[in-house]
């Protein structure tokens, strides 16, 4: 649980303003359910989104850890997407790039089923080590012998792992007290100079710039911003030696080292707009858009359209759970990851699909809940002969 909903969790700032609040949504928004009546039980819980005045951070003032369960039926993998992949290639070959990553030792922390791990070992020929509670091999899997996997939370206790980098993609967020994982991460580097670490988390300030409220999910307590991650890291002894946007501007990364004497490099890591203004419009279009999207459906109902989505996670879940807790209006949600084919939505129970099935359905019109794919859909649905409307979330 939170120490304190009155401060900010990055600056422990008390100049915190409420800026929208999100109807009850499933907690555990990556489990994947095997019967339509389990997904209806899925435990939910709403969203209280706060801002901090002083580092520019974005919380849920809300949340509880004691609710959210990491290690049963946990899937996320993006890894199927062919664009994603090829995101994740480059990214690969850029920090191999940058660091000089050959035959060097990679630790990756909340890796999962260690995918990203995977790749950069073996475009660098590195021995790696993946630490997280939600891993569990699947039957048969072939796990290389330059990776290894400890299923357990990375805690001080593995501060002695041999690194030459550490990685930690997407997990961030999912700490109601980031400073804790920063500071053993920093206890972790100690006084090496040439270890660097590299985080990525959702774009908490592209969320508020495009007034992508879908983003916001139960698991993901924080949404950083330029100024708070780079706030979170300089508390904690880090300098950051880069901080970028990625993915479409859907990502923040940033690259840190242990603080030196020697000025940081001056990039351009001011903010795109003024964060409080930001957020100060952010109520109001959510709520615009959730009468815009319980529009379109009744129209779509009262016609007689199938719809369906296009992505099965996390975004899907917010956006299902609020417009169609039912599943009364949309039937299905296709998904390329195998793994969540033939399982249901957490809470409103729409049947997860495989892209081969949607020919049978026929669907007149199909919501997409991330653009970035908009491409490899367009492609897939060619492939099947279909060509119905294609509608962003």
């Amino acid at each position: 649980m939170r120490t304190s909903a009155s401060q900010c969790p990055v600056c422990a700032s008390p100049e915190i303003l409420p800026i929208v609040e999100i109807p009850p949504v499933p907690i555990d928004t990556c489990r994947i359910w095997p019967s339509r009546a389990g997904a209806h039980s899925a435990r939910k819980a709403p969203l209280a989104l706060s801002y901090c005045d002083d580092c520019s951070h974005v919380f849920n003032r809300a949340y509880y850890d004691e609710l959210v369960d990491y290690e049963e039926e946990y899937e996320n993998s993006q890894m199927f997407s062919p664009r994603f992949r090829q995101y994740a290639e480059e990214l690969s070959d850029q920090l191999i790039t940058t660091y000089d990553l050959h035959r060097k030792h990679i630790v990756e922390i909340g890796g999962g089923k260690g995918e990203f791990l995977r790749i950069i070992c073996s475009r660098g020929n590195n021995v790696g080590v993946s630490f997280g509670p939600s891993y569990k091999p699947e039957p048969g899997a072939d796990i290389p012998p330059n990776v290894r996997f400890v299923a357990d939370y990375y805690t001080a206790k593995y501060a002695c792992e041999p690194a030459d980098l550490i990685i930690c993609r997407h997990v961030l967020e999912h700490f109601s007290n980031p400073r804790e994982l920063i500071t053993t991460v920093r206890e972790a580097v100690g006084d090496r100079r040439d270890l660097f670490v590299y985080f990525e988390v959702p774009n908490g300030s592209f969320i508020l710039r495009e007034q992508a409220c879908w983003e916001f999910i139960y698991q993901h307590c924080s949404y950083f911003t330029e100024k708070s991650l780079i706030t979170l890291f300089a508390e904690c002894g880090f300098e950051a030696r880069n901080i970028q946007e990625r993915f479409g501007g859907q990502f923040l990364t940033i690259e840190a080292c242990a603080v030196s004497d020697a000025p940081a490099p001056q990039n351009a890591w001011d903010e795109h707009a003024p964060t409080a203004a930001l957020c100060k419009a952010i109520g109001p279009a959510f709520s615009a858009g959730v009468a815009k999207w319980s529009n379109f459906l009744e129209q779509q109902r009262v016609n007689g359209r199938r719809i369906i989505v296009w992505g099965a996670g996390a975004k899907a879940v917010t956006f299902l759970n609020i417009l169609d807790p039912t599943g009364s209006t949309i039937s299905h949600v296709v998904d390329v990851n195998p793994r969540k084919a033939g399982r249901f939505i957490a809470g409103s129970g729409q049947k997860i699909i495989e892209p081969s099935a949607v020919g049978e359905l026929c669907p007149e019109a199909i919501i997409l809940m991330n653009p970035m794919y908009c491409e490899e859909i367009s492609s897939a649905l060619h492939a099947l002969g279909l060509d119905p409307e294609l509608l962003v979330a």
